[in-house]
């Protein structure tokens, strides 16, 4: 496997990189079940939806890397739809195919001790824990703080 890293939220099983295509079929054995690509248009392999299926796995396309974290919008459309796949199909172990690992595990994070009611610190304490490095990234500490300080309270579920 190349770039994968699995990260356990409480029961949840996310693995989160760029699995080979010679890897799917042994993910779906594993018990994977969905690819979430969050891969810009730009750079997003149009052969891996098929691939993905072939394997017996379901794939999603939700262009979460577009969006330059500096600049983004929280409410833009990708945020709600990133946030509403991971709360349907939390309970699902999935991948998610991305070339920033530090981002797909902090929207994991996110999505699910947001939902808990846990406050935005909990999310940046929870990824230290797993080892994962924000120094330098800004942009992700940046949204993390803005995600919560416009949704808390809404539904967006």
């Amino acid at each position: 496997m190349y770039l994968l890293k699995q990260v356990k939220v409480e029961k949840d099983a996310v693995l989160v990189g760029k699995p080979k295509p010679e890897d799917l079929t042994n993910l779906r054995q594993q018990g994977y079940l969905k690819v979430l690509d969050i891969m810009p248009m730009a750079l997003k392999d149009k052969r891996l939806a098929g691939r993905v299926r072939s394997a017996g796995l379901s794939y999603q396309h939700i262009p979460v890397e577009t969006c330059d974290l500096e600049s983004c919008h929280i409410e833009d459309e990708w945020v709600v739809r990133f946030f509403q796949y991971l709360v349907r199909h939390g309970q699902e172990p999935m991948i998610i195919n991305t070339d920033d690992e530090i981002l797909g595990i902090s929207l994991v994070l996110l999505s699910g001790l947001f939902l808990e009611g846990k406050p935005y610190q909990e999310v940046i304490r929870s990824l230290e824990a797993l080892g994962v490095s924000l120094r330098g990234r800004k942009d992700i500490k940046r949204f993390i703080r803005e995600f919560y300080a416009h949704y808390k309270g809404k539904l967006i579920a």
